[in-house]
């Protein structure tokens, strides 16, 4: 397959499979001697050099002698593409998109919640009340409530992560996910999940206490 390249003639001899970018922008893979001949010269041709170590070297060995040696930066694998990320967040907007997404999505799940167990409360104003008639105390009906948030937040959780974990191995083509799942970012959306539980509870928790037992007698 014949194409153009800056108005240059380029033969595609080939076509990889990989994973589709963020931009979908197209990537060309030819030699850096080729490159430099559709590519109108700039003042830095170069972005970075692709290197392997040899057997039995350590990568963190090489890349601290490539930095010795030449003071340019040398980063392994992971911290490249940590760098990378970075990079991204700080000089793109997606940093925001995302963000903005992510907030917008806790304050719904709050408010969703949060009203879900208010009424479920609120109809259930007459049990709760004949508990207290029994002598159940607050600090008890607080825990049921406490209780029963965590098992629907922590449960919800567990579908969620898995599903999510599903649908990015069908989803890739390469056998991996695409995306990051690190121990760190899960226990980010454990914490936020507990915190929306914890809040929603307490709005429930609230109206307990400023319920009077007499209510079941009306």
């Amino acid at each position: 397959m014949v194409s153009s390249v800056n108005d240059k003639l380029a033969r595609v001899v080939a076509i990889a499979k990989t994973q589709k970018s963020f931009t979908n922008i197209p990537v060309v893979y030819t030699t850096y001697e080729r490159a430099i001949r559709y590519v109108p010269r700039e003042r830095r041709t170069l972005s970075y050099v692709l290197a392997k170590p040899k057997d039995g070297v350590p990568v963190e060995e090489v890349t601290r002698r490539i930095h010795e040696q030449t003071g340019l930066g040398a980063f392994t694998a992971e911290e490249f593409g940590w760098k990378t990320i970075g990079w991204v967040l700080k000089n793109t907007g997606i940093g925001i998109n995302f963000g903005t997404t992510i907030l917008l999505g806790f304050i719904v799940g709050m408010a969703i919640a949060g009203q879900t167990f208010y009424l479920f409360t609120v109809e259930n104003l007459r049990q709760f009340g004949a508990l207290k008639a029994m002598g159940t105390s607050t600090f008890t009906l607080a825990r049921m409530i406490l209780l029963q948030a965590f098992t629907v937040g922590l449960t919800g959780y567990g579908v969620g992560i898995g599903l999510a974990t599903v649908f990015g191995f069908l989803t890739a083509q390469s056998g991996g996910l695409p995306f990051i799942e690190t121990w760190q970012l899960l226990l980010l959306v454990l914490v936020a999940l507990l915190a929306i539980c914890t809040f929603s509870a307490l709005i429930s928790i609230i109206k307990l206490a400023r319920l009077e037992p007499a209510i079941v007698f009306r």
